[in-house]
């Protein structure tokens, strides 16, 4: 495992553990296909307040920042189908 995803592992851990539930299966499965820009919005989008996280992941609150949300969709994507939801 490269230094980067080691990093962005740790920061997964969040203060919620719906947070840690949805990030970490993701980076665990998806990181090493993901381009340049996603790892990077990626990162962006852990800057956040856990609670800002929360809403748009979970409570599906719009958000404004229109960059991160090709990173978002393949977020919820990947979560909905390790949940066997159909979208």
């Amino acid at each position: 495992m490269n230094e980067l995803k080691k990093k962005i592992l740790w920061q997964c851990r969040r203060g919620l553990w719906e947070l840690d539930a949805i990030f970490i299966p993701f980076v665990e499965n998806n990181f090493d296909y993901l381009e340049e820009d996603e790892i990077s919005n990626f990162q962006r989008l852990l800057e956040y307040e856990d609670i800002e996280i929360f809403d748009i992941l979970v409570n599906k609150k719009p958000f404004d920042d229109a960059t991160l949300q090709p990173i978002i969709k393949k977020i919820l994507s990947f979560h909905d189908v390790n949940l066997g939801i159909s979208s």
